[in-house]
Formats: C-alpha cells, structure tokens, sequence
C-alpha cells in the first residue's frame, strides 16, 4: 500500500462553479499545496482579567528546544520545527496526514505592551505568550465630583 498524503484543498473541488471554471485557465489549480501553506498553527490571542494580552499556540508534537519566540520593533514572532517521526520507516507508513517542517506566525503588538515583562511557557503541546500592558495603559477609575 502506498502513502496517501491527504490536502485539505482537494476537497474544496466538490464546490466547484462555472465561474471557477471560466477562470482555471488565468488561475491555475493544482493538487498540490503551496510549501508555505502546508502547515501554520492555530493561535488564539486574547486579554485576561489582569489586563495582559495572550497569545496561546497549538504546537502538538514539538518540543520547547524546536520553538522560539522573539520581539522585536513590536513584533511578535513564533517559529518553530515539527519534525518527522524517524522511529517509523517511511515506506511502511500507509497515510499521513499531519504536516511537517518549519513554520513562522508574527503578530505586531500594541505600544502598550511591557515588553520587560513578556513571558512565555510551553505546556502540553500549548505555547502561551503573556504580554503585560504597562501601568499607564490599564484602565483607571476616575471620581466625579459634586459641584
């Protein structure tokens, strides 16, 4: 039995139109995936309770010494490896369907944020960044007064 690699796209073709027909020609359609579309790690990025931005990425399989994570000019940049399972011989596998290889995400930052403060742990296949905002751009209750 041979390797089926499974694309994600391909099944998109039962949507075929016309329209997409008139314009297979301008815009070729392939099979095959484009590299640096093979595999991005879904991020969620939200705000806690104690005002610092998070953001948390699925990176199943990968180990911490295959991750980094910089900043720099208010980016933000996770990149990392996922690595082929060299335990298995390639020829006896009979589908794969997890994506492999490098993969960069870069996400620009509000000025608010403590860059002095960032920290980042990986857990269970989650990478978690916490972004503190700086003092001054937390939220601040102000009294009115009576005249």
């Amino acid at each position: 039995m041979s390797l089926v690699h499974w694309n994600p796209f391909r099944e998109l073709s039962a949507f075929d139109t016309p329209y997409n027909r008139v314009f297979c020609h301008v815009i070729p359609v392939t099979d095959e995936v484009p590299r640096e579309w093979s595999w991005v790690p879904a991020v969620d990025v939200y705000e806690t309770d104690d005002h610092a931005l998070v953001v948390s990425a699925e990176l199943p399989g990968i180990e911490s010494k295959d991750v980094s994570v910089a900043l720099e000019n208010g980016v933000l940049t996770i990149t990392g490896e996922r690595k082929v399972d060299t335990e298995v011989d390639r020829e006896r596998w009979y589908r794969s369907e997890r994506a492999y290889g490098t993969f960069r995400r870069s996400f620009t930052l509000p000025r608010t944020v403590d860059v002095g403060a960032v920290t980042a742990e990986h857990k269970n296949g989650t990478l978690r960044v916490r972004l503190p905002l700086k003092e001054e751009a937390k939220p601040h209750r102000i009294t009115v007064n009576a005249a």
